[in-house]
């Protein structure tokens, strides 16, 4: 496991938020090795998780998501909130926009929080962008999404700043002004 002394500070962090999380044979058959959802809890083996930063990136497609839909949650979490998204869009003839931001940009929103999160446990930004993480594996020095969130490009900024987790900043810094300390800084970790 690439930094392995992040694990426990990032399940103590998603603990504290209010997020379920539990080590053992559930983790197994995951959308990632090492990390499974089970009706919104997070199962974790430490022997197979290739890197702790992994629990981030699936907690941060949850937070993204009104409290009430995380026991809905499992193993693909893309195709679950796709599903919450047309179960709400057929009972109320009108797609919610909270659910459609979660399914059409989570996985930006995620990658961005889970990077807020190591910036403020003061962990090492590898823990999460690590040789294979994000499909990437050939890189010179910097991974590739690391340099795409830090150069202040990266779409998740934007759609945080929008939904209130976090000011605006990098290109998107004139886009819009909620009061807000700018991204990495966080004003909250979950939706709700």
């Amino acid at each position: 496991m690439y930094h392995p002394e992040a694990l426990e500070p990032i399940v103590a962090f998603l603990r504290g938020i209010g997020m379920q999380v539990e080590y053992g044979e559930g983790a197994l058959g995951g959308f990632l090795p090492g990390v499974n959802i089970h009706a919104g809890v997070i199962h974790v083996d430490p022997e197979t998780l290739l890197g702790p930063g992994d629990l981030l990136h699936e907690a941060g497609h949850m937070i993204v998501l009104p409290r009430r839909y995380w026991p809905l949650l499992g193993r693909d979490l893309q195709a679950d909130i796709d599903g919450i998204l047309a179960d709400q869009t057929a009972r109320d003839g009108t797609p919610d926009p909270v659910l459609t931001l979660a399914a059409r940009q989570g996985e930006f929103m995620s990658q961005a929080w889970s990077y807020a999160v190591v910036h403020h446990l003061d962990l090492p930004q590898e823990c999460l962008f690590f040789p294979g993480s994000y499909k990437y594996t050939d890189y010179q020095d910097t991974h590739p999404m690391l340099a795409w969130i830090e150069q202040g490009t990266h779409f998740g900024l934007i759609n945080l700043a929008q939904s209130g987790f976090t000011g605006y900043a990098g290109m998107f810094a004139y886009m819009g002004n909620n009061g807000l300390a700018p991204f990495p800084q966080m004003a909250k970790w979950t939706l709700d």
